[in-house]
């Protein structure tokens, strides 16, 4: 009864947030204005950065594919579908609760335990934050927190491996995490999803950074700031469907102190997130339809 309540409050906040988006976007945008900022963009430069976020998702299918590699033999078309599907479920449904999906689908389709593919995911969420905290950092400095911001970011780089060798010393250690020992067994491969994560993120935000520049008129680094921001707001537990509604006030707000207009800054915001929401589905459907075409792995699939 405790769950369905909270699913269901978790609901009515996530739908909440759609209406309040609507709400403000009808009262303050003008709808002709927001389409006709996309007029800005080349054919070119928007294939260009279609072509850069699907790479990401792409990435992600190979960082997992490598994570699970540790344990299972598998292929990696067989992850993709997986993966895919799970990107586009975590994306749409609010409150962190679409996660769920990439353990599920491992272990329906792929026979990979629920406690490895789990805390795959757990680390790779941990090394996403650190990424996003990274470049934040990068381009924070210009234009809050001055030149102490690139230091405090080059020390979190610098000081990753200190903290995944930690990691793994105490995960080898202890008999409770014997089942996912294989992931965190050789440095090499610790160290390899984390930089895959850093090219995930360095790509699929400079897509989105020059698109929310061209569209919103703004400069580059603020582009950059306002969308690491909202895209980091997919990872808090408290989001819209589709992230909607988070998304616009986590770009938004952090440019208001530079004195932008509100309006536009929304406007922007959902033209990007409109971007975001197509590719993902795309990325979804493509994932989906290899789920129907490929067999579910054999029960006796073997491990490494």
């Amino acid at each position: 009864m405790r769950n369905r309540f909270l699913l269901a409050l978790k609901s009515l906040v996530a739908f909440g947030f759609i209406a309040g988006l609507l709400w403000w976007a009808d009262a303050h945008i003008e709808w002709a204005d927001m389409w006709s900022a996309w007029q800005r963009l080349s054919v070119s430069a928007l294939l260009g950065a279609t072509a850069m976020v699907l790479f990401s998702h792409g990435m992600r299918v190979i960082r997992v594919h490598f994570a699970y590699a540790q344990q299972y033999q598998l292929g990696r078309l067989d992850v993709a579908g997986v993966s895919l599907v799970h990107n586009t479920i975590s994306f749409l449904l609010p409150m962190r609760l679409g996660e769920a999906a990439l353990p599920i689908l491992s272990r329906t389709r792929l026979n990979v335990g629920i406690s490895y593919s789990s805390a795959t995911l757990l680390m790779l969420r941990v090394f996403d934050a650190h990424w996003l905290l990274v470049l934040l950092l990068i381009f924070a400095s210009q234009s809050y927190l001055g030149q102490s911001a690139a230091l405090i970011s080059w020390a979190l780089v610098l000081s990753m491996p200190l903290v995944l060798w930690a990691l793994r010393r105490w995960l080898m250690q202890s008999a409770r995490f014997s089942t996912i020992k294989a992931l965190v067994r050789r440095p090499r491969t610790l160290i390899i999803l984390y930089v895959q994560t850093g090219m995930i993120w360095g790509v699929k935000l400079a897509a989105l950074a020059y698109l929310a520049s061209v569209l919103g008129l703004l400069p580059l680094d603020h582009a950059w700031i306002a969308t690491i921001i909202a895209d980091a707001s997919a990872l808090s537990p408290v989001t819209g469907f589709a992230n909607a509604g988070t998304f616009e006030a986590a770009f938004s707000l952090p440019l208001l102190p530079l004195n932008y207009d509100a309006s536009s800054l929304v406007e922007t915001a959902l033209n990007v997130h409109i971007f975001i929401l197509v590719t993902n589905i795309a990325a979804g459907l493509v994932g989906a339809i290899m789920l129907l075409v490929k067999p579910k792995q054999p029960d006796n699939q073997g491990t490494l």
